[in-house]
């Protein structure tokens, strides 16, 4: 029995590095990690023509943020992460939409009206279903986004994301277990919504357009994700009117008091017009992440896993304090 585990051991580690860089659903899938290579190097040679500039090496990796404290500390939160979705705790979530998806069919069968199209999908057919499937996605993460900075007892948990004191791709993995759970959840039961409605519309699935089985929309979007969580400005210019830049998100982790809680959005900024919470830049601008105000951040690992839990607590048993206190800009 023993003389099984360092096989299930490496087993388990092969399976969970596959999925990290070898999936396309996953923001460190090695092709999004070449895009942001490249892109990072085509704004390094447009820098070098207005100012002498370091080595490409320097500019992609400096010194001052990689060797952060904070920078390890995003690595350490990505290993309990990792652990959290490969131990299987991440079931329920799918339990969980399995459950809405099945309650929603349940109240269709009731008012469902609606005549079904016996006709094939056809490609305009999957080309509308994914962009609503990704609207609905989208949206999902906008809400809970939105709300896990108005309420107090689930800011508690996201403010794990929030502590970093610089940025680089991994603080994309920087979230408490509980913020992953409650986020994922919130934004797959829309998705699970839409399918549902094209489903039943059809009499069949209907499959989504894909690009090396990542949706459509979403395998442009992680081209340029990792640049979210960087150093690296990138503005989309009159297209963030429509579409998130990395810059518009960087905005959002910034302590200055005019970007205090703009940018909520992922994929579309259509939200942040909607909520009023939209901010564009109009030039390139310094961005100082971190915690707001007298919030502090975490003594090691224990402290930033449990710490959340104590705060919303205390958070949920008070209703006059759950909504978060708003910075005065």
């Amino acid at each position: 029995m023993f003389s099984e585990i360092p096989h299930l051991l490496i087993t388990k580690i092969g399976s969970t590095l596959h999925s990290i860089f070898m999936v396309s659903s996953s923001r460190h899938f090695l092709f999004y990690m070449l895009c942001y290579v490249l892109i990072a190097l085509i704004i390094y040679l447009q820098s070098m023509r207005k100012e002498k500039a370091d080595s490409f090496f320097s500019f992609l990796f400096p010194k001052n943020i990689y060797t952060h404290p904070s920078a390890y500390f995003d690595l350490k939160i990505w290993l309990v992460i990792i652990f959290v979705v490969h131990s299987g705790i991440y079931s329920m979530m799918f339990h969980v939409i399995y459950f809405a998806t099945g309650l929603l069919n349940s109240l269709l069968d009731i008012f469902w009206n609606i005549p079904t199209d016996t006709s094939p999908p056809s490609i305009t057919d999957r080309v509308i279903y994914t962009i609503v499937y990704t609207c609905c996605i989208d949206f999902g993460f906008f809400l809970m986004h939105y709300l896990q900075h108005k309420i107090s007892w689930l800011w508690s948990f996201h403010k794990v994301h929030h502590s970093a004191e610089v940025l680089t791709p991994f603080t994309a993995n920087r979230h408490h277990p509980v913020d992953y759970l409650i986020h994922a959840m919130s934004a797959f039961s829309m998705a699970a919504f839409a399918t549902v409605i094209f489903s039943r519309h059809h009499g069949t699935e209907i499959d989504l357009l894909t690009l090396f089985n990542a949706s459509a929309i979403h395998f442009f979007y992680y081209m340029s994700a990792n640049m979210r969580h960087s150093h690296i400005w990138l503005s989309f210019g009159s297209l963030n009117r429509l579409f998130i830049s990395p810059a518009m998100h960087q905005i959002h982790h910034s302590v200055a008091p005019q970007h205090y809680d703009r940018n909520f959005g992922f994929v579309f900024s259509i939200w942040d017009w909607i909520f009023r919470t939209r901010y564009l830049p109009d030039a390139k601008e310094t961005v100082v992440v971190g915690l707001i105000g007298d919030e502090k951040g975490y003594n090691g690992i224990i402290d930033a896993m449990l710490k959340p839990f104590t705060e919303s607590y205390q958070n949920i048993k008070s209703p006059q304090s759950w909504r978060r206190h708003q910075l005065k800009t």
